[in-house]
């Protein structure tokens, strides 16, 4: 995982990202993230926090960084 990744993403969102953050990383819709996070086939483990659906800045990034050594 690239160190540089995920402090870009922590400075613009924190350290947890919601399902809203996540979309627009990805620039997919919301409802995507929901849908492949419950058929878990998104590929980023989430954290329930009361309703909320989170994810860690460290896995998002390295999701993306994995997207980019598969291309």
């Amino acid at each position: 995982m690239s160190l540089i990744t995920q402090a870009l993403l922590m400075d613009k969102f924190g350290p947890l990202l919601t399902v809203e953050n996540v979309a627009e990383v990805l620039h997919v819709d919301k409802r995507t993230v929901q849908n492949q996070h419950s058929a878990r086939t998104l590929g980023i483990p989430g954290i329930k926090r009361g309703q909320a659906l989170l994810f860690h800045v460290a896995d998002v990034a390295a999701y993306i960084d994995g997207l980019r050594e598969a291309a």
